[in-house]
């Protein structure tokens, strides 16, 4: 590969798989040789087979699922973007700013596949995301106000709860909104939506918890 023989090299890394099946790391070599001819359905096939081995590995969860969007296969592309979510939000510290992208990702594939449901889910969430990292920002009322991007996300993630009504993550997702405006009425009502939904929904692990700690928190007002 270093010297630029990537057909020999692809040859090799097939032999060592050959060899020793349970050496995942060569599909990650072979994903990269295969890339380097422009293969990309080829790579994309054994960066699959890597993760199936490495699932923690989440720059190459990020490339597998732009190799599958580029691919065209936005099913699979968003179930890869949506475990790169679900792990991003598990990491220490702040994420705002990397979670942007692949909700941004997500955007773009439910519009190339009419899906209205997860086109204004992924952009309010996105909104959302940016309006934390406004307000975490010395100027946080300069070029973007954040009262504007949470007016905005709340839009985007109300017309998300109206094509699915039996969904949690809009709710959720309004529920900090509005906490976060000081409407203390719509944010209890969209945190029990939020709670009665989860059970039939999909929530990432991180989001089950932020569910969980938000109804601790107002167990003694009336959300029911």
């Amino acid at each position: 590969m270093r010297r630029g023989l990537v057909d020999d090299a692809i040859r090799f890394y097939e032999q060592s798989l050959s060899a020793d099946p349970a050496f995942q790391r060569s599909h990650l070599n072979l994903a990269a040789a295969y890339l380097e001819k422009n293969d990309e359905a080829a790579a994309c096939h054994h960066l699959g087979k890597y993760l199936d081995a490495y699932p923690e590995n989440l720059a190459a969860r990020t490339r597998y699922a732009e190799l599958l969007a580029g691919l065209h296969r936005f099913k699979d592309a968003g179930g890869a973007y949506e475990a790169v979510i679900a792990a991003m939000q598990d990491l220490p510290g702040p994420v705002e700013q990397g979670l942007v992208g692949p909700h941004t990702r997500l955007v773009e594939i439910a519009e190339a596949s009419a899906d209205a449901y997860g086109e204004h889910l992924h952009r309010g969430i996105a909104l959302w995301l940016l309006a934390r990292r406004r307000a975490a920002m010395a100027d946080s009322e300069s070029d973007l106000p954040v009262e504007s991007l949470l007016c905005k996300a709340a839009a985007e993630l109300t017309l998300a709860s109206l094509e699915q009504p039996h969904e949690a993550r809009p709710s959720l997702y309004l529920y900090q909104v509005w906490s976060h405006l000081g409407q203390q009425q719509p944010a209890l009502c969209r945190l029990r939506q939020a709670e009665d939904a989860a059970p039939f929904s999909y929530l990432t692990p991180a989001e089950q918890r932020t569910l969980h700690l938000a109804c601790q928190a107002y167990r003694d007002e009336p959300i029911r």
